[in-house]
């Protein structure tokens, strides 16, 4: 069972007060997806997850949160053309911006989690082409977080998983089928090597569509 509760905010940014929704508590039943999206009831606590400023149009986990950044930051014109896009979802548009704020303040591995948030977001609705273009670009970002050694998962080999994902579900079959080869050739635990497995055989089917991890490990 789900607990939310409505508790005030005041905006970082601008001060503006507003009324923002919070999780107290949630369950989940069933395995996590591939890309490690949890089932539901938690599945469906994705809107809570990111408030926005009615105001200013500052989007954050945690609106009253300082962040001296983001004060410059809404006010670019690249994150006020992300706030005005009436093609994207208004949620995953909210997300969107946050890891706008998130890139331009280099935590690309944060960055990368808000994009593929968006996506997620997009998949719900059905909008599978903009969820494609948030997947390509959180794929971008967790090439940036590694050569700058910020760490996305700390499970060797996950963080591969993740972007092989990302990949297939891009259609970018031909990067997927090569960072496949290369995770392989990593000394990682014998689950991840049976997810790496099953990403195979779905790159080969050409399957963009979400699927579980116990569908990968053979468990109902």
């Amino acid at each position: 069972m789900t607990m939310r509760i409505k508790k005030e905010f005041s905006c970082y940014v601008c001060g503006t007060k507003s009324q923002q929704t919070l999780v107290l508590s949630t369950n989940s039943m069933g395995s996590n997806d591939l890309d490690l999206r949890a089932p539901e009831m938690e599945r469906s606590t994705i809107d809570s997850w990111i408030h926005r400023c009615p105001s200013c149009n500052y989007c954050s986990s945690n609106l009253s949160e300082k962040n001296d950044d983001a004060i410059v930051i809404i006010e670019s014109q690249e994150y006020k053309n992300i706030i005005a896009n009436k093609n994207i979802p208004q949620l995953a548009s909210s997300f969107l911006a946050l890891s706008f704020i998130q890139q331009k303040m280099n935590y690309y591995s944060n960055s990368a989690r808000s994009s593929i948030h968006a996506a997620w977001i997009c998949d719900d609705v059905k909008e599978d082409k903009i969820a494609r273009l948030f997947r390509m670009r959180a794929i971008k970002l967790l090439g940036t977080a590694k050569i700058l050694s910020q760490e996305f998962q700390q499970q060797k080999g996950a963080t591969e998983l993740i972007t092989i994902d990302l990949m297939r579900r891009a259609g970018m079959y031909t990067e997927a089928l090569n960072l496949v080869n290369e995770t392989k050739n990593m000394e990682i635990e014998e689950v991840l090597i049976k997810l790496v497995d099953f990403q195979k055989i779905l790159i080969n089917l050409k399957d963009i569509d979400a699927h579980t991890i116990s569908e990968a490990i053979g468990e109902k």
